[in-house]
Order: structure tokens, then sequence, then C-alpha cells
């Protein structure tokens, strides 16, 4: 349980106000929670920086292994989820006002850790597995019959990953275990099936974006004062977009485009998390007047008494 010694409940001027967002509103909002409260998610995302170093460093150790991307993301899982949970948990308290510590957050992710890693792999199956077996099937079939299987097999599992989206929000904010949470997730998404999509992926591409837009940035830079050596053109872009380690000899080449990787990701990640949490209280506001539920209510998700600063 969050120490109330770690939260307090913020001034009334703190608080954003709470009503329904379009997206722009959402957009407008990630940015300022994440530039307003920085050193508070940089405590998160340092945890998730370290997984991705452990990753990088078992594909290099077990560069001959078969199976060595699938150790490293397994590996760097525990890290990545214990993080996605800081992040919901503080974007959460500052957007209703709260405040609360990057331990507190951290601590608290933790003793939800095993009911959230429930919901998330409930969740991320729904993509894994039919994205891997079209991936298996997709090498022996020609692109026409390929693209008739993505369209025929893809739309029913992206069904329910977006009724199922705000399973780990609920599990941490509303402590609710897996089935019930996959339960609350399905309520909230129910009538807002297309915005939910369409604002989710919006947010995610533009994180992704982002993302591409800094490492072409270091790398065209890394070209032009001749640092890439030989590495072609073609290599640098599947790296940008497709990969996440790039072959070159050029060892200065290799470890600048590797430390731009694990920094640019790391500091984008919370991107796509900070506008998912915030969409979760706008179903809220919209469907059960959450903003309402302020008002009477200075606790309204599930947590312990907040002491007054």
């Amino acid at each position: 349980m969050l120490n109330p010694a770690d939260t307090t409940q913020a001034n009334s001027s703190n608080m954003l106000a709470l009503q329904p967002m379009g997206f722009s509103e959402i957009l407008d909002t990630i940015f300022s929670l994440y530039r307003k409260y920085f050193l508070l998610f940089l405590g998160i995302i340092a945890l998730y920086f370290f997984g991705n170093l452990v990753a990088y460093s078992l594909e290099g150790l077990l560069s001959n292994f078969p199976l060595k991307t699938v150790i490293a993301s397994l590996a760097n899982e525990p890290f990545a989820i214990t993080s996605m949970g800081g992040i919901i948990v503080v974007s959460a308290m500052a957007y209703l006002g709260k405040r609360i510590t990057s331990r507190a957050a951290l601590r608290h992710t933790l003793q939800r850790f095993f009911p959230m890693l429930g919901g998330y792999l409930i969740w991320l199956l729904f993509f894994v597995i039919p994205f891997m077996s079209l991936g298996l099937l997709g090498r022996a079939m020609s692109p026409a019959s390929l693209s008739a299987m993505l369209l025929t097999c893809l739309p029913l599992p992206t069904y329910f990953l977006v009724r199922w989206l705000f399973v780990v929000e609920v599990v941490l904010l509303e402590r609710l275990s897996v089935g019930p949470s996959l339960k609350r997730s399905r309520q909230l998404v129910r009538g807002a099936w297309w915005r939910v999509f369409s604002t989710s992926v919006s947010i995610f591409i533009l994180s992704a974006a982002i993302s591409i837009i800094f490492k072409m940035s270091v790398v065209y830079l890394l070209v032009f004062t001749k640092v890439a050596g030989e590495t072609d053109f073609i290599g640098i872009l599947r790296w940008a977009l497709i990969e996440n380690s790039i072959d070159s000899s050029n060892l200065l080449f290799y470890t600048i485009v590797t430390c731009t990787d694990l920094v640019v990701d790391t500091f984008t990640f919370p991107i796509w998390i900070i506008g998912n949490t915030l969409l979760y209280f706008d179903l809220r506001i919209r469907k059960e007047r959450f903003d309402l539920d302020i008002q009477v209510n200075s606790d309204p998700i599930d947590r312990p008494e907040s002491t007054t600063s």
C-alpha cells in the first residue's frame, strides 16, 4: 500500500481541470504532466533503462545462442512492467493533484505486481500469439495471401486488445484482481471502442515517431561527421524503423547508436502509458461522472488516506 508519509494531497490549485478531453487535450496533458513531473518519471524510467541495458548485455553475451532474443526479453520484462506500473501511478496521482514519490509509486506497483502481471500477460497474448503465428506462416505465403490472412485474422484479437486496454490501470488504481479488472475494462470501453482504439493508436504512433525522429537526427549527424564510416543507409533505416541493433564494424559508431537507442526509447517510453492513463480517467469522467466524485471524495481511487500537506 502507498505510504501516507510518501503521498500528500496537493492544493486544489495543483489539480488539473477534470473534464472530458478531446484528442488534442489529451496530448497537451500528456506533455504537460511529463514536463512538470519529469524528475518523478525519471526515477521510474531509470528502472526501464536498467532492464534494457540488461537485455542488450545478454544479447551480446549470447550472440551465438538461438534463443538470445527470447532470453533477453524475459530478463527485461519485469523491469518494463514495474516501470510501466510506476508511470501509471505517478500519472494518476499527478492528474488528480496528489503528490507522490517515485519510491512510493514503485512500492505500490510491486505490491500489485502479480495481479498486474497476470492482466498484462493475458492482454499481451492477444497481440503476441496472432502476430507470431502470422509471422511463421507468412514466410511460406505470397504477399496477397498474407494480406488476406491479416485482414481475416487480426480484427478479433484487436477487438479484445482494446476492450482490455485498461486492465493494468484498474488493477493498480482500483485494486481489483485479474478477472474483475478485465470485466471492468470492458465496461469502460463499451460504447467507446472506436474512440479508444483511434486515440490509443494515435498516441502510440506519435510516441514512435518522436523516437524515430530523434534516432535519425543523431544518425544523420554521425553520417555528416563521417563517424558512421561505411555503414550503409539501408542498415541505418532498418535500425531506426524495425530493429533494435545495427550491424557495424565501427566500434565508435556502434556504441553511439546503441546508447542513443537506449536513451531515446527510455525517454519516449512513458508517453503512451501516460496517454492511456488519461484516457482511462476520461472514460470514467464521461461514463461515471468521476469529476463529481472528486468534489465529494478526496480519495476517489482506492488508496490509503493521505496526510494533508
